[in-house]
């Protein structure tokens, strides 16, 4: 299953891994499209939904390069780019995220998302 998220006028696709996080994955298919607005934090973007997952699945402290997951605390779906201000050698969500799934379009354009910009998280048709 593939995502298309816009954020202002930047557009990324995303794969997502049910197999990863099943529970997490079908909640947010089930609130789609998800319309909210960006945060920037270092190099991730992550931006609020009412989707409302209690459970870790495939929760991690530490992600790769293009990761997308779900943050728990804050009912967000964040997309890692790059390091956070929290980042060491690794990158760092602010506490431990459920990833599920990969951005798989060039990562670069991220850089040019605004904190403030319109986020629309869609089904690819």
């Amino acid at each position: 299953m593939k995502l298309k998220i816009t954020a202002g006028n930047v557009k990324c696709e995303v794969e997502l891994f049910e197999d990863w996080a099943p529970e997490t994955v079908r909640a947010i298919l089930a609130a789609l499209p998800i319309k909210s607005t960006a945060n920037r934090w270092g190099d991730e973007i992550y931006f609020t939904t009412d989707v409302v997952v209690n459970k870790d699945e495939n929760s991690k402290d530490v992600v790769e390069l293009g990761d997308v997951a779900y943050w728990i605390p804050g009912k967000a779906i964040c997309l890692f780019f790059g390091k956070t201000p929290i980042s060491d050698e690794r990158i760092r969500p602010a506490s431990a995220v459920n990833v599920i799934g990969k951005i798989t379009s060039d990562l670069k354009v991220l850089k040019n998302v605004k904190d403030g910009d319109e986020v629309l998280v869609e089904v690819v048709e």
